[in-house]
């Protein structure tokens, strides 16, 4: 018997050093996680197809209707701005028809089960922004499954291809749409920009 408590605890030992014990013991919120990590491309901003070299002419930047943002949406539209005037870029004006765009793109996400910048509904971003007859001469997006705004934000700062994106100065609109299922939100952030 004491040959076998010996042999138990050594068992239980090695199991803690090569972490099987540990990959058990469950937990919570998940860890926030992005498109990138289930190898999906982060789109960088793009210029348009060579057919179309001339500069897109922006509509006007005031809404026709005026734009109410969810808790979650403003905490991520005025988190970002900080971040982008805190460098001295410009901060970024709300687009309704992005806004729109943004939070059908969230809720595709969580009605297809995905987390990525490819829908099987809508296609890419891009590709979703000229079929709902959006122009632009640049244009990115940032998606996020995380639990906060606050962690939506922070990791999108902490991840080198959703900054880069956020802090592009050739942007300089966006749409912003969270959808929540659960503890889970499921954030989409959509950017375009204009040749000056």
């Amino acid at each position: 018997m004491k040959n076998f408590s010996k042999l138990l605890l050594l068992l239980l030992i090695l199991s803690l050093l090569h972490g099987t014990a540990l990959a058990a013991i469950p937990r919570w919120p998940e860890p926030a996680w992005f498109a990138q990590n289930q190898q999906q491309p982060t789109p960088s901003p793009v210029t348009p197809p060579p057919a179309a070299p001339a500069p897109v002419t922006p509509p006007p930047a005031t809404p026709t209707l005026p734009i109410s943002l969810t808790a979650a949406e403003q905490h991520i539209f005025t988190a970002i701005n900080a971040e982008r005037t805190s460098r001295g870029l410009a901060p970024l004006v709300l687009d309704p028809a992005l806004v729109e765009l943004a939070r059908r793109k969230s809720q595709d996400m969580v009605d297809n089960g995905y987390v990525g910048h490819q829908s099987p509904v809508y296609g890419s971003p891009f590709e979703m922004m000229r079929a709902a007859g959006i122009r632009y001469n640049f244009a990115g997006e940032n998606i996020a499954r995380t639990t906060t705004a606050a962690n939506a934000v922070r990791l999108f700062m902490n991840s080198n291809p959703h900054r880069n994106t956020l802090l592009n100065h050739r942007f300089s609109r966006t749409g912003i749409g969270v959808v929540q299922v659960g503890r889970q939100i499921f954030v989409t952030q959509m950017f375009i920009g204009f040749m000056r």
